[in-house]
């Protein structure tokens, strides 16, 4: 039985771009990378950015910023 798509569900291709920027900023040498900040980034990104709403190219920059703000081992 197929079930309809829920209203702001993510696409594979949209789960993918966001999983791989997460991994990018996750693996730099900045990035305080505990199980906590991990998570609490994931989650950033999944509130911040809505299915249908996430361009990798435009958004790079906003997200490296906020990453660096936040989770940081500079700061």
């Amino acid at each position: 039985m197929m079930y309809p798509t829920p209203k702001g569900a993510f696409e594979p291709d949209e789960l993918g771009a966001l999983k791989e920027i997460f991994d990018e900023i996750t693996s730099q040498p900045w990035f305080a990378a505990s199980e906590d900040n991990k998570e609490s980034f994931a989650r950033y990104l999944l509130e911040t950015f809505p299915a249908a709403q996430f361009d990798p190219r435009k958004h790079r920059s906003v997200i490296e910023a906020s990453a660096r703000m936040f989770y940081s081992t500079d700061g």
